[in-house]
């Protein structure tokens, strides 16, 4: 089938045609995870986790509407947000990797505000609000005001330092099935809830309810990260709190997530992005490796690489405007999808690029294919990073970044709000230095459209600026 929404990138320059062969076989991915419902209660259609996965677990389904669902297929993603409610609509459905539940308003906000449904943000706010009330009372620790749980999508046991593994358990791939981990908490757990409290207090505007309850308490949140996860004498962050100890590991979506919600300020963030280690291919979920496993081996969800974690650092890091730095990032996320056949698997080789599950519990575990979240967070590195698309309760903000050498790219057919519009990008850097709406040259400044009034036709040219 074809995503009902689908866009083209066409363009002379070499980067507009990788581009251009990268989103149609991401959009070709997500069209294959589009399947029917299964039994009586599902929707017609929902999108699935992937070739591997047929169900739609919470955090697939937020992060593929967050990433690019809520452009390409909105009502598919709608429908399969719902799936992951409990039965009565009244929350996120409680399973047994509950840390996860808040990244469903993401996805939420992010639909509303690209389809201006109202109806749509009454019900995401309940939603959200009654999930958010319920991990407060069960995970929020109230001495360090931190969330307690697991690191965002790592539900095994190889994503965590050898401390918290137990022996007698060394099968067991299930982070929970460890007592140990119960009680951490973790970097990328808790920048989420800093977004998802913005998010939260977007649907509340977006309705017209109250929403300085939820300001005021995403505004708070990051002091609490910085104290809890700041490595000392340095602008890093570390992984996770067990016990009142830092892991000072790398957790690449962690830094993502803080850089994303603002945790780190712009000049931190930026610095940040320079002190960055990488596999050779690529970010990895943790890094370095823990020690432990034998030679040519590596944790599947330590440093393995993992495309959606590489997307959306990517996204990160474009946030920060430092386009040499963001035009890297995309490269290497591009390069594993070319050197896998444009397919999009679930895991890859962090030396070689290889599809590659990693080792868990005791074995090795295979990389699923056609994995959504690989494809949507590719088209949300090209939607959100290179063309800075943002939408916002007050309309659609545009700031783009575009790598070196970029030259021309145009995206064509993009969905908003029911219709399309073309977004033409020139030059390079994330300085927007002129700016066209249907021909009609728009005053210097950042590009902000209302949400009613996007046109059809828009041209931005960008150069670079000196990074602090």
């Amino acid at each position: 089938m074809t995503v009902p929404g689908s866009f083209r990138v066409q363009g002379s320059s070499p980067l507009a045609r990788r581009l251009a062969r990268l989103v149609d076989a991401a959009q070709s991915c997500l069209a294959r995870n589009v399947v029917a419902g299964r039994r009586a209660g599902e929707p017609a259609q929902y999108l699935r986790a992937g070739g591997g996965y047929p169900d739609p677990w919470t955090r697939d389904a937020a992060i593929n509407t967050w990433q690019a669902g809520c452009w390409l297929a909105p009502r598919v993603s709608a429908d399969t947000l719902r799936m992951v409610c409990e039965a009565d609509g009244s929350a996120v459905v409680w399973d047994d990797q509950w840390w996860d539940q808040v990244i469903w308003t993401l996805g939420a906000r992010q639909l509303a505000l690209t389809t201006g449904d109202l109806e749509w943000a009454r019900w995401s706010l309940g939603v959200s609000t009654a999930t958010l009330a319920r991990l407060d009372e069960r995970c929020l620790d109230p001495h360090s005001g931190l969330y307690r749980g697991p690191a965002v999508m790592a539900d095994g046991i190889s994503a965590y330092p050898p401390a918290l593994h137990d022996p007698a358990r060394s099968l067991d791939s299930f982070v929970l099935d460890h007592p140990a981990t119960h009680a951490i908490s973790c970097l990328s757990t808790n920048a989420l809830f800093v977004l998802a409290m913005r998010a939260t207090g977007d649907l509340a505007e977006l309705t017209g309810a109250d929403p300085t309850l939820w300001r005021h308490r995403a505004d708070a949140l990051p002091a609490r990260v910085l104290e809890g996860f700041t490595i000392t004498g340095s602008d890093r962050l570390g992984y996770l709190r067990d016990r009142g100890r830092l892991d000072e590991s790398q957790e690449g979506l962690g830094i993502a997530l803080a850089v994303l919600a603002g945790v780190a300020d712009p000049i931190r963030a930026r610095r940040i992005v320079r002190g960055v280690e990488r596999a050779p291919r690529g970010l990895s979920a943790v890094w370095p490796p823990f020690p432990g496993l034998a030679p040519g081996r590596f944790a599947r969800h330590g440093a393995a690489l993992w495309p959606m974690i590489m997307g959306v650092w990517a996204q990160a890091v474009a946030r920060t405007g430092d386009a040499a730095a963001f035009g890297t990032e995309l490269d290497l996320l591009a390069r594993l999808f070319e050197d896998s056949g444009l397919d999009f698997y679930e895991v890859y080789h962090p030396v070689t690029g290889v599809p590659d599950g990693g080792w868990q519990a005791g074995r090795d575990w295979r990389s699923e294919p056609d994995q959504t979240w690989s494809a949507t967070t590719l088209l949300g590195t090209v939607l959100h990073g290179l063309a800075g698309l943002r939408p916002e309760v007050d309309g659609l903000h545009l700031q783009p970044c575009l790598p070196p050498g970029t030259g021309g790219v145009e995206l064509i057919g993009l969905p908003w709000r029911g219709g399309q519009f073309t977004l033409l990008l020139h030059g390079s850097g994330s300085r927007i230095t002129r700016a066209f709406a249907d021909g009609r040259s728009l005053d210097a400044g950042p590009v902000h459209f209302a949400p009613d009034d996007v046109p059809d036709r828009i041209e931005i040219f960008c150069s670079e600026e000196e990074n602090p």
